[in-house]
């Protein structure tokens, strides 16, 4: 899926889960949703969080085969640890939900996701091409499921 697509698929799963969570600035929380609904494309050096965080986006791009680690499971766990353990554990749902909207998008796609890497070559996939015009209705569908939670 693309960067738009992402960014409304962790808007629709940060307004869906948005009662469940508290204890924090929600604003920050919602941010954090965002992010992680882009970070696992920070290993594709075309991409807008590669392109945002300059030299780390470089380096992970070199190092990591796009839809691969940074595209697993335990990337998110590390990440997530890391911002529970120096922060909070509230923050750190709110990056691994992003994160799900992430691997959801890109799970529906014919490229799919292996979210076991490395221990699993298994992936999980999907019919929707990537930029295709099935993947334009998903984002009018996103849209309006979000227009409706202020209607």
């Amino acid at each position: 899926m693309l960067f738009p697509t992402h960014i409304l698929l962790g808007i629709v799963l940060y307004l869906i889960s948005r009662p469940f969570f508290s204890g924090g600035n929600e604003i920050v929380f919602f941010l954090l949703v965002l992010l992680g609904a882009i970070l696992p494309d920070i290993d594709e050096p075309r991409s807008k969080i590669s392109q945002w965080t300059g030299i780390i986006g470089k380096i992970v791009g070199r190092i990591a085969k796009h839809r691969g680690f940074c595209h697993s499971i335990f990337f998110v766990g590390i990440i997530s640890f890391a911002i529970a353990y120096v922060w909070s554990s509230y923050y750190a749902w709110a990056l691994f939900m992003g994160y799900v909207a992430h691997m959801i998008g890109d799970g529906i796609t014919p490229m799919g996701v292996r979210i076991f890497y490395p221990f699993s070559k298994a992936r999980i996939k999907g019919p929707f091409r990537t930029g295709g015009l099935s993947e334009k209705v998903i984002m009018v569908l996103l849209i309006l499921v979000i227009v409706k939670q202020f209607v």
